[in-house]
């Protein structure tokens, strides 16, 4: 009788050699993302991405569409373009032109900003420049409180206005507007302790009336005032020793 034959050993199962290709190529792929992880020259990155989509067909982006410029936020663009700025060496902090200078390096005047009346405008007299008890009471206890101790310029604005004034002073509107201006300085200074350094003497003549009446008998008391404007400016803007220390620039 013949011998039996020995029963076959027992092989490889099938679904090894399909998971030995598997890790094979998942191998291969971590292999080509450590090769890629440090890019040094991005123009041949480039090129192996073009001979890969080459190799494998691809004709666009997701699905059919077909993409026919460069996406702009890929990290193919943004390394081409760093890569661009580098070679060129350019900065945003960087510019070719200096600054172009006017005629001065430094400004030499100080606009002066909007003004704000302080107080109520103070009526004198036809022809008269003296101050009454009212104007004084109204000085030293409505206006000096708010510009003593202050540093911002205050002009002092007088105003004449009619041929009553002129006749009953003998003087002409500047003139005129100019002593009402002053007598309220000078009230400011010697009886309410505000700085002389702050004042200044504005004398408007017939040149700004409050308004013109249309009565004849009326030739507008308005219009012979004193009002006190308080500017934007302050002293140490517009004097270089506003205090007399001696150590001006």
């Amino acid at each position: 009788m013949p011998k039996r034959k020995p029963p076959d050993q027992p092989g490889i199962p099938e679904w090894v050699l399909t998971y030995g290709d598997l890790m094979s190529l998942l191998l291969c792929f971590f292999i080509l993302l450590a090769a890629f992880s440090e890019i040094k020259q991005p123009r041949e990155y480039r090129r192996v991405i073009e001979a890969i989509k080459e190799a494998l067909g691809s004709t666009g982006g997701i699905g059919l569409s077909r993409i026919n410029e460069q996406t702009e936020n890929s990290i193919i663009s943004l390394l081409e373009e760093q890569a661009k700025r580098d070679d060129q060496r350019r900065s945003a902090n960087q510019s070719p032109n200096q600054t172009i200078q006017g005629r001065n390096d430094l400004a030499t005047t100080v606009h002066q900003s909007d003004r704000v009346a302080i107080g109520s405008a103070l009526e004198f007299n036809p022809g008269s420049y003296e101050l009454t008890a009212a104007m004084q009471r109204a000085i030293k206890f409505e206006i000096a409180p708010q510009i003593r101790g202050g540093r911002f310029i205050v002009h002092v604005t007088g105003h004449a206005w009619g041929e009553e004034d002129r006749a009953a002073s003998g003087l002409s509107y500047a003139e005129l507007s100019f002593r009402r201006a002053q007598s309220v300085i000078d009230y400011l200074v010697q009886e309410c302790g505000v700085d002389a350094m702050i004042l200044r003497n504005v004398a408007a003549g017939a040149q700004e009336p409050a308004g013109v009446s249309l009565d004849l008998g009326d030739s507008g008391v308005s219009n012979r005032r004193v009002q006190i404007y308080q500017t934007g400016q302050t002293l140490d803007q517009i004097h270089p020793d506003p205090n007399f220390s001696g150590r001006a620039d």
